[in-house]
């Protein structure tokens, strides 16, 4: 049930015409002092959860600036859990990450991603309530950046570190201790 409603809510804002936070640009997007190794860690824990939207640490951080150490660790991680994904709006917006980093990435990116930015190419064809959305994401020519929708930015606010940007996580630790706060309501 939760997973329905989770559903119905994302679907009513992708209808809504609402995308405040969607960018071209990415200057706009990129983050001061965002922690990219502590976020991946935040990525594989949620990956491992197996919850609705466990893919949305890797796509908030998409248009972050990244090294080829970190693709490969990204890549790795495609890898062991896209085909686990139970549904259409993971196996997307995983492309999707997957495509922008991709895209914007330096050469030593693109080496590290190649493989899993084929493989994502490819996924578009096999979805089917969100196969055109998903290949405009992954295939189109623009390329699409940003939060996108005020989910979106919470998600990212709550899943990125930032050291010194008080709306954003300071520490894995804070991650960690957050999550414990909620479990334990």
């Amino acid at each position: 049930m939760k997973n329905k409603l989770i559903m119905i809510s994302l679907l009513s804002i992708l209808f809504s015409g609402c995308f405040p936070y969607i960018y071209y640009n990415r200057d706009k997007v990129l983050l001061k002092n965002v922690d990219i190794d502590q976020t991946l860690k935040i990525a594989e824990i949620e990956l491992k959860s197996g919850a609705f939207g466990n893919i949305l640490s890797l796509w908030a951080i998409r248009d972050q600036i990244i090294t080829q150490k970190q693709a490969e660790a990204i890549s790795i991680l495609y890898f062991e859990y896209i085909d686990t994904l139970e549904n259409e709006f993971g196996v997307w917006h995983l492309g999707w990450a997957i495509s922008n980093m991709y895209r914007e990435g330096d050469d030593s990116v693109k080496l590290a991603l190649q493989k899993a930015y084929e493989d994502a190419q490819k996924r578009p064809e096999k979805l089917n309530q969100f196969a055109s959305i998903a290949d405009e994401n992954i295939n189109g020519d623009k390329i699409y950046m940003g939060d996108i929708h005020d989910l979106g930015k919470f998600y990212a606010k709550t899943h990125i570190v930032v050291p010194g940007n008080k709306d954003y996580l300071q520490s894995f630790e804070q991650y960690l201790a957050d999550k414990e706060k909620k479990k334990n309501k």
